[in-house]
């Protein structure tokens, strides 16, 4: 009987701040959760280029001399692969931000986590198969559709405290960065870069949240906490549009600033939380298609 392929997945070292990071990891934790065998394999950044892949793969080695504390989160089962684990039948996972095939792997699923561009160049390989965490991070003309894959845990440090004293404004940029700044901002927080406590704490202090980023889940973090979550935009002409690539963000939050949309955010606040559950139950449902459709692929 042929051994059934375990997962490889390429990730960098986990990264609370990180969409990226806890997705792969999330992955990796999920996996296991389904009775698979799965694990991380850091991704680090190397001393030269132009080396030969094969070359390259072995300084990523766990143990080499050119591995450096990788960090996971204890919370997860998230182990971290030895030499031994990746094997011909490995199934190796990895984001579109990674250019190539730099393990060499027979068996390869791309995963992308942001819309690869200009901006975030790519280099796919020849009989990959593609995931995407959602449509709007696809390029169906190369993918031909990917299909998708995502998983998303509440973070519970984020909930309404019912300060009476709530004022001012708060804002993220993330991946919004190209977006031209609105005067609401101006004299705003930011909370790029800082802790989710940090960041839960600013929620419950502030009226409202501004996200230039329109696919992040602060933007439901802060309608949790009571905040009023507003998302700028300018990727979308509407929020019909906006929705059909970002459909967690149809209830409790503004798609702009005019007041039908800041109505629409502060009547269906309330059921954003269930939104979430059902996003969480969803997204472990794609895991188990993800398994289904690579193990027949390669297994």
């Amino acid at each position: 009987m042929t051994e059934r392929p375990n997962y490889i997945v390429y990730a960098p070292a986990f990264d609370p701040d990180s969409g990226g990071s806890i997705f792969l990891h999330e992955l990796v934790n999920t996996l296991n959760g389904l009775g698979e065998q799965a694990f991380l394999w850091p991704w680090r950044r190397l001393p030269a280029s132009g080396l030969r892949a094969e070359v390259l793969s072995r300084l990523r080695l766990p143990g080499s001399r050119w591995a450096r504390p990788y960090g996971t989160n204890p919370a997860l089962d998230t182990p971290v692969a030895r030499p031994a684990d990746f094997t011909q039948s490995s199934i190796v996972v990895y984001p579109e931000v990674t250019l190539g095939n730099p393990m060499q792997a027979r068996n390869v699923a791309r995963w992308l986590l942001y819309k690869p561009g200009v901006e975030n160049p790519y280099e796919f390989t020849e009989g990959e198969m593609f995931f995407r965490a959602g449509s709007i991070c696809d390029i169906p003309e190369i993918t031909g559709g990917a299909t998708d894959l995502f998983m998303w845990r509440r973070n519970p440090v984020y909930h309404n405290q019912n300060r009476p004293d709530r004022s001012g404004a708060c804002y993220i940029v993330r991946k919004g960065a190209h977006k031209d700044r609105i005067p609401e901002t101006g004299n705003a927080i930011q909370i790029d870069g800082l802790s989710h406590e940090e960041i839960a704490d600013i929620f419950n202090r502030c009226d409202t949240f501004y996200s230039y980023d329109e696919a992040t889940f602060y933007s439901q973090y802060a309608a949790i906490c009571g905040c009023q979550s507003v998302v700028i935009p300018g990727i979308y002409a509407s929020r019909a549009e906006w929705n059909e690539n970002h459909a967690p963000g149809r209830y409790g939050i503004a798609y702009g600033t005019s007041p039908a949309e800041l109505e629409h955010a502060k009547a269906t606040r309330h059921l954003v939380a269930d939104l979430l559950q059902e996003q969480e139950d969803r997204g472990r449902r794609t895991v188990e298609n993800f398994v289904e459709l690579t193990q027949e692929r390669f297994g």
